[in-house]
């Protein structure tokens, strides 16, 4: 896959995987045994568990825009910056909906091979996040 073939996937994964919920999209992206670093503590070792978290953050936020900033792609890393918007309808980091609009910016970097995303490191705004539940 060259750079921009890299970025186009990217870009799917976000705008069809997370704002649209398609599962076969997330599954396109990512390796089988795909492994997260998260800032959120969440624990995905798999691209199972990936989708099962893509599902939960969905449950709580179900109008969630996931708005893809940048895409920069360079030999067997892909860098994604972006921003979550969305209604908090569903419990989500031990908070009950609290119906506030919230937003969320993040980077999550990707080690690819072969194609698919293997690995990736993912920083959010966590505490900015939790200030607004609970605000």
């Amino acid at each position: 896959m060259t750079d921009e073939d890299v970025k186009a996937a990217a870009r799917r994964f976000f705008e069809e995987g997370w704002n649209a919920g398609d599962a076969d999209e997330l599954k396109a992206f990512l390796s089988e045994q795909f492994v997260s670093h998260n800032s959120m503590g969440v624990k995905i070792q798999s691209s199972d568990d990936y989708c099962r978290g893509v599902v939960s953050y969905r449950a709580a936020f179900p109008d969630l825009v996931t708005t893809v900033e940048d895409v920069i792609a360079a030999g067997d890393r892909v860098v994604v910056r972006g921003t979550d918007r969305g209604t908090h309808r569903g419990e989500f980091m031990g908070r009950p909906a609290s119906g506030r609009v919230v937003t969320a910016s993040w980077i999550e970097i990707f080690r690819m091979e072969s194609g698919k995303a293997v690995e990736g490191w993912v920083e959010t705004d966590t505490q900015g996040l939790a200030d607004q539940l609970s605000s």
